[in-house]
Parts: structure tokens; C-alpha cells; sequence
């Protein structure tokens, strides 16, 4: 058995060979697609509690600031900035720059203040 714990990720590592020991050194095109595939997986793991959620939204929307919305689209990060401008019982709408946004709250991973946020938008609107 070749030992494989030099190997960068854990799916290379742990490839069981099918029983083809002819040379220690082919690549088959499943140890490919594994690595791919660890190397483009998204962690989910930093999300916040929703009292956490619903406190920075309406902290957001009380004092009109615009806050980054990272939010879980399917199996990839979605990130999103603007101003909230309504609130439901379960989504908010996020006016960005261009368009609205309908965002579910247990979909949101993260919200971030925008430093300055307000007034750099009022500053963008003055010299338009």
C-alpha cells in the first residue's frame, strides 16, 4: 500500500486503489475530478444565528446604512450591497446600486456595515 499522506487534499489521501498496482505513479481521472471538486466546495459553516440576522438588519434599516449581504445561493456565495429597505417575516428587499433584491433571511451567511456607506451614496447621487 502506498502511503498517500503527503498529498494536499484529504479526497487524494484517502483513494482506495481498485486493485491496478501496475505503476505507483498513474493518475486516474477520478483522483482528477475529486480534486477538482474539493477545490471549488464552498463552506456553509459561518453562519450566524438568526437573532444575530435580525438584529444587524434592523440596526441597517433603522439608521439607513448600507450594509454587504453574503447570502447561500443553491451550492455557491452570493454577495450583495445596498440598503435594506423593507423587512418581512422572512426575507428582506436590498436596494443596490441597479435593482432590488429579494433575499430570504435563513439564506444569509454574513452582513457586514459598509464604512461610510450613506454618505458615499448621497455623494454618488450629487454628482450624477
Amino acid at each position: 500500500m502506498v502511503d498517500g499522506s503527503y498529498l494536499p487534499f484529504q479526497s487524494a489521501r484517502d483513494h482506495q486503489d481498485r486493485g491496478m498496482m501496475k505503476w505507483m505513479g498513474f493518475f486516474l481521472s477520478e483522483h482528477t475530478t475529486s480534486l477538482d471538486e474539493e477545490k471549488h466546495k464552498t463552506i456553509f459553516s459561518d453562519e450566524l444565528s438568526l437573532l444575530d440576522k435580525l438584529t444587524l438588519i434592523s440596526q441597517l434599516y433603522a439608521g439607513q446604512l448600507i450594509g454587504e449581504f453574503i447570502v447561500k445561493e443553491g451550492n455557491r456565495k452570493a454577495t450583495y450591497q445596498g440598503q435594506v429597505t423593507e423587512i418581512a417575516k422572512d426575507e428582506i428587499v436590498v436596494k443596490s446600486t441597479d435593482k432590488f433584491h429579494l433575499i430570504e433571511v435563513k439564506n444569509i451567511l454574513a452582513i457586514h456595515l459598509v464604512e461610510g456607506g450613506a454618505e458615499d451614496e448621497q455623494e454618488r447621487t450629487l454628482q450624477r
